[in-house]
């Protein structure tokens, strides 16, 4: 199969869900996290050596280190950026896994952040690897290190290459609000968008009671307040970027920025011998499980306890605007 279109593999599932995405311009703080994630990660691999990295984002690398050891099973895995480059026909295009074990068909992919649908993307890069080895069969595993969490998709060449139609097929189609708005050029110019938000702006009082007792009403309402928001967000980063310039915005001001007071890490340790351990404890109080892990060298399961938050309002359906409310 050919196409026209140079599509990134990347892109596969935000055009599933919409024919109009565009990625936008830039890189957001989000996506630069996952870039030095993928270079830390492969530095560890290939070198054995680990660039200095906030705590979270160790033990993130930690995790998916052990995790790609464990299912290479003593199989060489390639992780050199250069040679996991995988060229994709069927896109006119190349992507990049993070680590690919041929011998063992299969690769992996490190996704850091919230868990997304990325079956698509995945889909892409092991039709050009059965391509590439005259495979029939492939497995793709996605490593969500914020949750340390595995996600395997099993190909066959057959099953790949039909998801992958099904998404080119898709570009053009009319819009549709979904997860990955905000991660597109035309978020603020989506007709679709921009008709829901107006729905949710134009809905009177009477209208929103009938609302609020209708369960098919009142879901639908609720997506299209998210969406909403994502304009709501847009109007106050324009508001603050022309009141630092010095223009005024009829009815609003810069308050008082809130300072953030710490001692550091490095500076408590210079001064350790002022303190016992029982005053420190007493003044950090508890720790997350995953900190006690490292403190304590292991798994620490006898010694965690639970606490439940509120119950999340979950969005199941397929291309939403958003996962949770």
């Amino acid at each position: 199969m050919k196409t026209q279109l140079k599509l990134r593999p990347s892109s596969l599932p935000k055009l599933a869900l919409c024919g109009q995405y565009e990625g936008a311009p830039g890189t957001s703080d989000a996506a630069a996290r996952g870039t030095k994630l993928d270079a830390a990660l492969r530095s560890a691999w290939e070198h054995g050596e680990v660039p200095a990295l906030e705590q979270e984002d160790a033990i993130c690398i930690a995790w998916a280190y052990e995790t790609i050891a464990e299912l290479a099973d003593g199989r060489h895995v390639e992780m050199n950026e250069t040679k996991c480059r995988i060229q994709v026909d069927a896109l006119n295009n190349a992507g990049t896994a993070d680590a690919i074990c041929a011998t063992g068909s299969w690769h992996a992919d490190l996704k850091s952040g919230q868990i997304y649908d990325y079956e698509a993307q995945m889909a892409a890069y092991a039709l050009g690897l059965m391509m590439e080895y005259g495979m029939n069969v492939w497995t793709a595993h996605l490593l969500f290190c914020d949750q340390q969490r595995v996600i395997t998709h099993h190909f066959t060449l057959s099953e790949a290459l039909e998801i992958v139609k099904s998404v080119v097929a898709n570009v053009g189609t009319p819009p549709k609000p979904n997860e990955y708005c905000n991660w597109c050029a035309k978020a603020l110019t989506c007709t679709a968008r921009i008709e829901a938000q107006e729905t949710a702006l134009a809905t009177t009082s009477e209208a929103f009671q009938l609302i609020l007792n209708d369960p098919d009403r009142l879901g639908d309402f609720l997506q299209r307040c998210k969406i909403f928001e994502d304009f709501q967000n847009a109007a106050v980063a324009k508001a603050r970027e022309m009141l630092e310039s010095g223009r005024p915005v009829a009815g609003w001001k810069l308050g008082k920025a809130r300072a953030s007071r710490f001692v550091s890490a490095d500076t408590l340790r210079l001064h350790s011998e002022q303190f016992t351990k029982e005053k420190l404890i007493e003044i950090v109080g508890s720790i997350s499980a995953n900190k006690a892990e490292i403190l304590f060298g292991g798994p620490v399961d006898s010694l965690v306890e639970q606490k439940l938050s509120q119950n999340p309002l979950v969005n199941t359906l397929r291309g939403a605007t958003s996962k949770r409310a």
